[in-house]
């Protein structure tokens, strides 16, 4: 008896890719733009350059960063969150925070979850 060949199976079929989300955020509404539901006020009041991830590339070293960076606090309706400066995976530094926190919608108490990522551009560049 000869034997027997194995099949190879077919690798399951990729999954289809999304279409592209549109600039105004994605949906059929008409071509209607949707109104901005966040905003940022920055403690100087200006608008952050053009061109930030360059000139910020050169700003600080690393461990400058990681070391006098100083924790943030966050304050989301009463619930207090805090974070130490980091390193992402990414190479990236920044700040992380996150967790349950306790909400008041139409006075009733509810539980949220919480995540905050705080990047800063150009900081990848940082020795």
């Amino acid at each position: 008896s000869q034997p027997k060949e194995e099949e190879e199976e077919a690798p399951p079929p990729k999954k289809a890719k999304k279409a592209p989300a549109k600039a105004n955020g994605g949906g059929d509404d008409g071509g209607e733009k949707k109104e901005k539901t966040f905003s940022c006020t920055t403690v100087s009041g200006n608008e952050a350059p053009k061109d930030l991830k360059k000139a910020q590339s050169k700003k600080l070293k690393s461990k400058e960063f990681l070391e006098k960076g100083g924790r943030i606090e966050i304050n989301i309706n009463g619930n207090k969150l805090t974070a130490d400066p980091r390193e992402f995976s990414s190479g990236g530094k920044g700040w992380y925070t996150g967790g349950k926190i306790e909400m008041r919608v139409n006075g009733k108490d509810i539980w949220a979850q919480a995540g905050i990522n705080i990047t800063i551009p150009g900081s990848q560049e940082w020795k």
